[in-house]
């Protein structure tokens, strides 16, 4: 192992190929930085969103944990959360203004286990709230008969679809994670775990995982013949990743990789509601410290793209709807010309904290896509658009409840254009007649889950991104993501915890502070992303076998990127094509051993050095995929592509 020095001055290696390519070039001065470029994110008119506002999301959650738990304002629609006898619980409906309240069994776990893992994130103990213990009540959802978390209590897995029972049960296996004490909740949790490994057996003999839900009394999966739901070989996986850390038992560990294997093989898109927004953080860490070989890339494309085949269009907006820039948030990207929902772009934030800390490749993208989403999510809460665009306005009570509890809850989407507006705030209740108002009280609950992620800066538009999400059984040290979306190069304050601190940047694996207090100015170039890495003072860094590791704790790994430079997407190419690969590592000792060439299903190899040359002619004409894999003497790869014009 060697040990890393305090100022590590090369750490990138660039491997280059002879440039060619159809057209005369000149030569291409920009710089290798091994940032990936996520496609959907790249569509972005400006990195840096117009109209650039901060809002507080903290303060809002800490308001909305005050509201429901505390205050019980008297007003519209209050109280909102009621004391369920029957279950022994605590409830509250899932929109304000909802016939449900007061409903003995009528709440969600989506809702209430959310709000308590919201407020845990941002310092709340809410096994000691007020002299109540609203961890221990969540055990109201747990089903002795079924051995399963479930999302109302006294409920049944017959007939519930996947989503509605892995998310309750992911929240609440991490709720248990901050609170090792409640015994109850531990117990619950685990025996949660392990039923879903019993399911994953069962699904995974079947061949798949392409189901509505799994029945826990018959322990067989079903469909209703209206939609399926295969993501949720992805929130099996987190809960398999969760209930090795906590047991340490193998068997949990070889189901992330089956689950993660299903998703890597699966055609298409197999998002259909939240749980696949965990699967590139997942794979991302599996890449790095077990040595897997998850594509990214594809990942983030099946979740942000809107590609989705259970759920056609269900992705990441982008673009302007009015003067308002909707890039980041999450939900439907066709639905009406587009859809978003509070919930899931909250929930997205989460779920792709890990992802920059994992594989610093993506460090720049993830800076740019919290930037948009944090921006453009303040238009889910009352007052941040125009009164004519909200779909409270006109209504004496839901106008009275919002006088009381300002912003503290949210409506639950945004639709492109509703009610003669571009665009227009509301949801479905008012719609569908499922409540008095589109104040969402489930998305509410997940707005905490959000600010424990993105916070500002002292330097407007850039944030810091915590970048630890749902790893809270095991997080190692506390890793942040900062990016500068300004075209000047900028210093930023980085608050250091009390005591004596190092940090090693994990994008260019170098130490660049020893024995700091109290915080340090950092200078962030134009357009940079920088993935922080916070360890006590003194900590010996070693690296070996491609990682970076801390006090024996992971804390990096080395990465490759692979590009097509001198072309761009849809050119138009013909005769003998030569491309020029590069790629660059992190690792100097490391050298290119193959180059994998693949058009139309036809694999060509070439050796290390050996130009990438092709015949247009022997593809015929037309548009094409050209992909490329890139092989490293260590045995890491990546892959880059690109869509080219074939012509005669």
């Amino acid at each position: 192992m060697k040990k890393v020095t305090a100022i590590i001055l090369a750490f990138t290696i660039m491997i280059m190929f002879v440039s060619c390519g159809q057209r005369a070039q000149e030569e291409d001065e920009r710089e290798m930085t091994g940032q990936k470029q996520v496609p959907r994110i790249a569509r972005y008119a400006s990195e840096l969103p117009a109209n650039f506002g901060w809002f507080d999301y903290e303060a809002a959650a800490l308001a909305y944990d005050k509201l429901l738990f505390e205050e019980q304002g008297d007003g519209a629609y209050f109280p909102l959360m009621w004391q369920d006898t029957t279950h022994e619980t605590f409830g509250f409906a899932a929109y304000v203004g909802d016939d449900r309240t007061g409903r003995d069994g009528g709440q969600e776990a989506v809702a209430t286990v959310a709000s308590v893992l919201s407020a845990t994130l941002l310092g709340v103990d809410k096994s000691s709230q007020d002299g109540n213990n609203y961890v221990a009540q969540l055990h109201a959802y747990f089903s002795p008969a079924e051995r399963v978390v479930l999302n109302n209590p006294g409920g049944s897995s017959q007939g519930a679809s996947m989503w509605y029972m892995l998310y309750p049960a992911i929240l609440f296996v991490q709720v248990s994670a901050h609170y090792p004490q409640e015994a109850q909740i531990r117990e619950d949790a685990l025996a949660t775990v392990e039923s879903w490994h019993q399911a994953y057996e069962i699904m995974k003999e079947t061949g798949s995982f392409d189901y509505t839900g799994f029945n826990f009394s018959s322990m067989r999966p079903y469909e209703n013949g209206v939609w399926k739901e295969p993501d949720c070989a992805a929130g099996i996986a987190v809960l398999m990743q969760l209930g090795y850390e906590m047991t340490g038992r193998q068997e949990y560990g070889e189901a992330v990789t089956g689950c993660l294997d299903y998703l890597e093989g699966y055609e298409g898109s197999p998002l259909y509601e939240v749980l696949l927004y965990f699967a590139p953080s997942l794979a991302a860490r599996m890449n790095a410290r077990q040595g897997s070989n998850y594509d990214i890339d594809n990942l983030l494309a099946d979740v942000l793209n809107g590609g989705s085949i259970p759920r056609g269009g269900w992705g990441c907006i982008s673009g302007n709807w009015g003067e308002y820039c909707m890039n980041g948030l999450m939900g439907s990207t066709t639905d009406g010309g587009g859809y978003a929902f509070s919930m899931n772009t909250f929930a997205a934030g989460y779920a792709l904290a890990d992802l920059a800390k994992y594989d610093t490749r993506y460090a720049r993208s993830m800076g740019i896509w919290y930037l948009n989403a944090a921006a453009a999510s303040r238009y889910f809460f009352p007052g941040e658009t125009a009164a004519e665009k909200q779909s409270s306005t006109g209504n004496e009570a839901a106008m009275e409840f919002i006088g009381i509890s300002g912003k503290a809850v949210p409506f639950e989407g945004i639709r492109k254009s509703g009610n003669s507006q571009t665009p227009w705030v509301g949801g479905d209740p008012t719609v569908y007649g499922w409540a008095q108002t589109d104040l969402s009280l489930y998305s509410g609950a997940h707005t905490g889950m959000f600010a424990a992620v993105v916070e500002p800066t002292d330097v407007e538009a850039i944030l810091r991104i915590r970048c630890d999400g749902a790893a809270v059984v095991q997080p190692g040290y506390d890793t942040c993501l900062l990016y500068n979306p300004h075209s000047q190069t900028k210093k930023v304050t980085y608050t250091l915890p009390e005591g004596k601190w190092d940090l090693f940047e994990s994008v260019r694996k170098q130490v660049i502070l020893e024995g700091g207090e109290n915080s340090v100015v950092l200078e962030l170039g134009p357009g940079e992303a920088a993935v922080i890495v916070e360890l006590p003072a003194g900590t010996q860094i070693t690296h070996g076998a491609g990682q970076y590791t801390a006090g024996d704790v992971w804390i990096a790994s080395d990465t490759v990127t692979a590009e097509i430079w001198g072309l761009q997407n849809n050119d138009k190419v013909g005769g003998k094509v030569e491309l020029d690969v590069r790629a660059v590592s992190t690792d100097p000792e490391t050298v290119v051993s193959e180059i994998v060439l693949e058009i139309d299903g036809k694999e060509t190899r070439y050796d290390a050095g050996e130009k990438v040359v092709f015949r247009a002619e022997e593809y015929g004409t037309g548009s094409k995929n050209v992909n490329i894999t890139v092989r490293m003497s260590d045995g890491r790869t990546d892959k880059t592509g690109i869509r080219l014009n074939f012509e005669q």
